[in-house]
């Protein structure tokens, strides 16, 4: 009945004439038989399937030929443009047959990084590159959101195939992001993500190691209930049609050296030894095949970063010195952003600062002015006087009276970062003599639940105090604090004993408590008289 007519459709080599077609049989089929079978509809289904893959593996296996007319090893024509986008850091459009992907390169600094909430923790990516498929790729409209499952793996595997090509942070500080749109898909859009991505990362002048390409194996089977046999047709560079109706989707990804990742999806119940090694070498010679048209299209990334691209420049500090650089609610590093005319300034937890600017000499200027301000030089706006702040005074330590462990304190909140909270537990001297004594809320402390974003959590939590514990010291004699250990003793029904330090105006430097009490008694009685 359908025999000559899936013949006709498979000498069809455009994907919509014959998408129409299949689709014309499929509703002719199911005319024909819904009266003679009206509750064999899935079998129907099934068995026209079955028809469609069982013609396209005679037609492969008797004539060394495809269903769009290639050999069976012959990887579809490849178009590639670079730069197309003027305002992007890198990009390149990469076209393969009836599959096309837009690819993009954004660098940044160490803030850009990608932000993962795992069971342990949360986990910062360098690099990570982004898939889109919208409906439109595949001539179809549908609602356009949040990535699917499907999205996030094809990115993940053509993100891990361009990871072990790219030069280390040592290297190329950068933060790299890359997207890949498809515009178009007729099989193995995660491999033209691969090459895309490729390419745009060598316009916009990442020094990768060497370039990689990507190609997906299919395989034809005469009968998919058994594992494969000397009759297996393996074909390179799979259309859309021989991946729905084939035995084998085999992506491989690798530069000229060998592969940096693959992945396996079999519809038959096995693969032979004999199977897998032909299939891989036929992979090879399309990878290499691939690999010769993106060089004759960009032989080498590019020599110089763009000009939209922001320069980096780093230093390190010493972690007690982080407080200085940052200021209270961060006023110090805003100022040495505004004054050096930063893109941005990133501070570690271990003291290492990132700088970003489009100017180089801004940034040279900027490293300077913090080297000099935790040196014991600097401090309020930066960059403005000319003197950098030499020749001031080193700031004074605080010399009060130490915590006690395990006490709670209501302290003033001094800034926020995403690695915790500082918080002033004792005031300092009015006159500025003595600095108060400060701590360390890590984000793991803030609350009994986990915190995704600190800064966030605290600026809703509207206010400018927080009640905490002292833990203790650290190794590196740092004063640890916890409002995690005051809100379960609240939870369990310990009765907390609250140092209220916020209305305390300031004490003389390493006055006692009971001194404080005679001089209050002392001014009551002046009072009386």
């Amino acid at each position: 009945l359908m025999a000559e007519k899936v013949d006709y459709c498979y000498t069809l080599s455009n994907k919509a004439d014959q998408s129409a077609e299949m689709s014309k049989m499929s509703k002719f089929i199911k005319e024909e038989l819904a009266e003679q079978y009206p509750e064999q509809h899935n079998a129907i289904a099934a068995a026209y399937k079955d028809l469609l893959s069982r013609k396209m593996f005679e037609l492969a296996k008797n004539t060394g030929k495809r269903v769009d007319g290639r050999d069976l090893d012959q990887v579809r024509r490849i178009d590639i443009e670079t730069s197309l986008l003027p305002r992007a850091h890198g990009s390149a459009l990469f076209t393969r047959g009836e599959t096309q992907s837009i690819a993009t390169a954004t660098l940044g600094d160490a803030s850009m990084q990608q932000k993962l909430d795992k069971l342990d923790g949360t986990e910062s990516k360098r690099f990570y590159l982004q898939y889109t498929f919208p409906p439109s790729c595949v001539g179809e409209t549908g609602r356009v959101g949040a990535p699917g499952r499907r999205e996030i793996g094809h990115g993940n595997l053509a993100e891990r195939a361009l990871v072990p090509a790219l030069p280390s942070e040592e290297e190329f500080p950068y933060s790299i992001r890359v997207e890949s749109l498809i515009t178009e898909s007729h099989g193995s859009s995660s491999m033209a993500s691969v090459c895309g991505g490729c390419l745009c990362l060598m316009d916009a002048g990442v020094p990768i190691k060497r370039p990689v390409s990507g190609i997906a194996m299919g395989m034809l089977l005469g009968d998919k209930g058994t594992v494969s046999d000397d009759n297996a047709v393996i074909v390179s560079d799979i259309l859309g049609v021989e991946d729905a109706l084939g035995t084998m989707d085999f992506k491989v990804a690798g530069d000229r050296e060998g592969i940096t990742t693959f992945q396996l999806d079999i519809k038959c119940e096995g693969l032979s030894l004999d199977t897998m090694a032909k299939a891989l070498e036929q992979a090879r010679k399309g990878r290499l095949h691939i690999l010769d048209e993106m060089e004759r299209a960009m032989p080498e990334a590019r020599s110089e970063l763009p000009g939209m691209v922001p320069k980096l420049g780093s230093t390190k500090v010493e972690e007690s010195s982080i407080g200085k650089v940052i200021g209270p609610g961060g006023k110090q590093i805003r100022a040495i952003i505004e004054d050096f005319e930063l893109t941005n300034m990133d501070v570690q937890e271990d003291g290492s600062i990132q700088i970003s600017a489009m100017n180089t000499t801004k940034i040279a200027l900027a490293i300077d002015f913090i080297e000099n301000l935790v040196a014991g030089g600097g401090g309020g706006r930066g960059g403005r006087r000319g003197d950098g702040g030499a020749g001031k005074e080193p700031r004074p330590q605080y010399t009060g009276p130490p915590p006690e462990v395990g006490q709670v304190y209501k302290g003033k909140i001094i800034s926020t970062h995403n690695f915790g909270v500082f918080v002033e537990i004792i005031p300092g001297a009015e006159d500025g003599s003595s600095p108060g004594l400060e701590g360390l809320v890590h984000v793991s402390e803030v609350h009994t639940e986990r915190v995704r974003n600190c800064e966030a959590f605290v600026a809703g939590m509207r206010t400018e105090v927080m009640e905490v514990k002292v833990l203790g010291y650290n190794d590196k004699g740092k004063l640890q604090l916890s409002r995690k250990a005051v809100l379960l003793d609240k939870k369990e029904g310990v009765k907390v004993e609250l140092v209220d330090t916020t209305k305390i105006n300031g004490n003389s430097a390493g006055m006692s408590q009971e001194e404080a009490d005679v001089i209050a008694q002392a001014i009551e009685g002046i009072l009386d008289v």
